[in-house]
Formats: structure tokens, sequence, C-alpha cells
């Protein structure tokens, strides 16, 4: 089926009795490059077609959630004066979540 290079370098740990928890967290974090290092590293030297895992617009396909949006608001946080994230319902939860990660990452960064 169809999924992201962390998921495939995933089933391939546990294919191999290995924990892959650890690999889930860290490679979030990871530019492609880094990913397949590391993918490579652990012994999951495995075939993934970049260019299937593509959009029909050409985008990179993503799975979005609060870790998502969290990750991606501190990464782009040198670069933009304010961030936010869209949700689909206003969920105080899921917000609450987002500022506190992100404050505690980024201080003094403006969230809208």
């Amino acid at each position: 089926g169809c999924m992201t290079f962390p998921e495939a370098v995933s089933k391939a740990l546990k294919a191999k009795g290995k924990d892959s928890k650890q690999w889930e967290k860290d490679s979030r974090k990871m530019s492609i490059d880094q990913m397949r290092k590391a993918a490579a590293d652990m012994g999951c030297d495995i075939f993934f077609d970049w260019d299937s895992a593509r959009s029909v617009e050409g985008y990179y396909r993503i799975k979005g959630s609060t870790e998502f949006c969290i990750e991606r608001a501190i990464a782009f946080a040198p670069y933009a004066d304010c961030i936010w994230m869209e949700t689909g319902k206003p969920i105080l939860g899921q917000a609450t979540q987002f500022a506190q990660e992100v404050r505690a990452a980024v201080p003094h960064q403006m969230l809208a």
C-alpha cells in the first residue's frame, strides 16, 4: 500500500523483529538524506520510489496531525513573523498543545 518513507522503514524494522518507536520519533525531525542514511545504518536499505509518493499536482503526500504542525511551525519559526495551525474544528486541547510545544521550542514566536 501507499506509505511514507518513515512508515516503510518502520515496517522493515518490525519485520526484522526490531523496535521502531525510536525511529518513528527521530525520523520526524530528519531531512530525506538524513532519513536514508539512518535507515541504511540500521540495515534497512529499502527501495522507495519518491516520485510515486507525489500527488498528481506534484506535491509530496503528508499525514497531517497536530505533531506534524508543531514540527513544521518550529522549522518555519526563524523565517516567519507569525505562525498558526489550521484545523477543521476549534478544539481547545489541540490549540493548547500546539501553542505550548511551539512556545517551548521558540518562546518569542508570535502565534495567531
